[in-house]
Order: C-alpha cells, then structure tokens, then sequence
C-alpha cells in the first residue's frame, strides 16, 4: 500500500466520522427541542445539523484526493499534522467559549454540540491549509528542480566549451574522434558511439564503442547520414541497435564526410537539452576538421 494511502485513508476516516458524530448530535438535538413543528424541526436540523456534517464530510474527499497526488508524498505528514494542531485549537476555542459560559450564564448548555461544531471546523480549516502549505512547497521543491536542471546545463554546456578549445588544437581526425566520445560519455552519459568517414563507395569506422550492432548496417546509416544538415540531430527508428541511434553530420565536404552515430541510453531515449548540447559538441568537432582537412590539402598541393 502506498504512504498517500495510508494518510488519505486517515484523513478521510476521520471525515467520515466527524461527519456521523454530527448527524447523530443533530438527531439528539432534534429529540430534546418540545414544542416545535415538525417543519420547523427540519429547518433546525437542516441549519444546524447538515452544514456541519457536510464540512465534515468534506474530509472525505480530501483524502480521497491525496491518494492521487504522488507529488504531496513527502508532505503527508505535514498537511496530517496541520489538521490535528487545527482541531485541537479550535477545541481550545471552544473550551474558553464554554468556560465565559458557565463564568457568565452559569451553564454548560448546548456544550458538546459547540464544541463538535469547533473540532469539524477545525479540522477541516488545518486539512486545508495543509494542503496549501503542501501545494507551495510543492512549487518550491519545482522551481529548485528547475534551477539545478539549468545551471547543471550551464555547466555541461561550459564542458563543452572546454572540449571545444582542445578540439581547435588537435592535429588530426583520430584525436577530433577520440575527444568526441570522451566527452559524450563523461558529459552525457552516453556509453556507444561509432564516427565514420564517409569518402565516395569507401567507408571507414574511425572509432567505434558500440556493441551487437551490425558493422554494415552502421556504415549504411552513416552513407544516408552524410545527406543531412551538419550538426543536426536525427533519430534513426531503424537503428540496428535495441534502442533509437542519433545520427549527426559532424563535417561534411563534396562527397565525403564524417558521421557520428549514437544510441539512445536507457528507454527514455534522447533528452532535449543533451541533443542541444552534442549539437554544440559536434559543432566544435566540425570546425576542428574543417581545419585539419583544410590544413591536409594545402600540404598535398
């Protein structure tokens, strides 16, 4: 059984109680009254008795309501707590209207049906405001999230950056490669890549982590990927991998260029934000080769 079930439960037991505890005082106070009409007994019952029960009632719904709200978890105890220290507040009212009562009338009179009347209140007041108290913490606890999130991203971001100036020192297209995967690994968590060069009918995997995958059919999604936009990011459906594979053009020049290819970790697939930040990656990569090749044919001519 799940914990918002357990204080749901509760909390919706004690509206289901409250809310006999009324209707039978309501009875009893009904029994007591002489010398009414019954209609006129029916409107004490309905003015006294049933607003009071259906606020008690009320709890019911409560409960049944937190048992759907997996994010008020942590705060169960809380909104619990919230209505016990209300209804025992509210008694306390009642105890000082009771004791001005018999201090100033001399009589206790209508006593339990006052303090009944205080408890249901009460009660419902703290389910309430624990609710609200809930609600804002909850809002709280999403705006920290989403502060972490973003400056984790800057942070990521500025790694990339970091990788970017390496990749503008690197002499060659096996270190560009080898920069490549360390810091998709280290930064995003993606364990298989594979870069492969692409050159007229030749293909050539110039590093490779990724396993069970056909080595052909790899080399085929980077022929097909070499026809993409550079540094744009497609997810492959028919990835001869268990999961979706990321296809990206890291450079690109007459009928040659050079590809990476990247399955997704996990069966959340590729997250926004890590799309954004390979495309910055590869971006780098790409003006890193663009040098080296541009460096390679000036030397041959």
């Amino acid at each position: 059984m799940e914990r918002r079930d357990v204080y749901g439960g509760a909390i919706a037991m004690a509206g289901l109680v409250l809310g006999a505890i009324q209707l039978v005082q309501g009875g009893q106070q009904i029994s007591s009254l002489t010398g009414l009409s019954q209609s006129e007994l029916v409107i004490v019952f309905a003015f006294e008795t049933v607003p009071f029960a259906i606020i008690g009632l009320s709890l019911v719904y409560v409960g049944y309501w937190l048992t759907g709200q997996p994010s008020f978890e942590p705060d169960l105890s809380r909104i619990l707590a919230w209505a016990a220290g209300s209804a025992v507040l509210f008694a306390s009212i009642a105890a000082l209207i009771l004791f001005s009562q018999q201090v100033a009338l001399n009589t206790l009179a209508q006593g339990q049906y006052i303090t009944m009347n205080l408890v249901t209140v009460g009660t419902v007041v703290g389910a309430l405001v624990g609710v609200y108290d809930a609600q804002s913490r909850l809002r709280q606890r999403e705006l920290e999230a989403e502060r972490d999130r973003i400056e984790a991203f800057a942070g990521k971001a500025a790694d990339i950056n970091n990788y970017g100036r390496e990749l503008n020192r690197t002499r060659s297209v096996d270190e560009v490669s080898a920069l490549c995967i360390e810091a998709i690994q280290t930064l995003l968590g993606l364990t298989e890549t594979a870069l492969i060069a692409v050159e007229g009918e030749e293909a050539t995997v110039i590093d490779s982590t990724i396993i069970n995958a056909d080595r052909a059919a790899l080399v085929s999604l980077a022929r097909e990927g070499v026809a993409q936009e550079q540094a744009e990011a497609v997810v492959r459906e028919d990835a001869p991998t268990e999961d979706r594979l990321l296809s990206m053009l890291v450079t690109a020049h007459d009928d040659s260029g050079i590809v990476l290819l990247a399955p997704a970790s996990g069966t959340d697939g590729f997250d926004e934000e890590d799309l954004q930040l390979l495309e910055l990656l590869v971006s780098h990569a790409g003006t890193a080769l663009d040098r080296i090749h541009d460096t390679t044919q000036e030397a041959s001519a």
